[in-house]
């Protein structure tokens, strides 16, 4: 009887780590699901950055904050279309900020 129990333990417990999620997979699955606090998160981690990329391109500050608000704006639209197996996070938001400022008529 003590082997069968261990077997079926094992079993239980080999699936019990299968469902965790990570941090980083509830931090996306809240950014889908439009939580507010998930998206101040995300802005608070990457928007200097992106700010950063931003200016290198566009000089004028004004046109600059703009073009990030307009990056972030397409950010919260467009979060269910992110694939955290084809790009990190930061990736697809430089990719986002390089479309921004493509579109931008100077």
């Amino acid at each position: 009887m003590q082997v069968l129990f261990n077997v079926v333990n094992q079993q239980e417990t080999s699936y019990s780590l299968n469902i965790r999620l990570s941090d980083q997979e509830i931090f996306l699955n809240n950014l889908r699901a439009g939580d507010s606090e998930a998206f101040k998160s995300l802005y608070k981690q990457y928007a200097a950055a992106i700010y950063g990329i931003v200016r290198r391109k566009v000089t004028d500050e004004h046109t600059a904050e703009l073009i990030l608000e307009k990056i972030f704006i397409d950010v919260f639209t467009s979060i269910a279309l992110y694939d955290e197996a084809k790009f990190k996070i930061f990736t697809w938001l430089h990719q986002i900020a390089n479309r921004q400022i493509s579109l931008h008529k100077f």
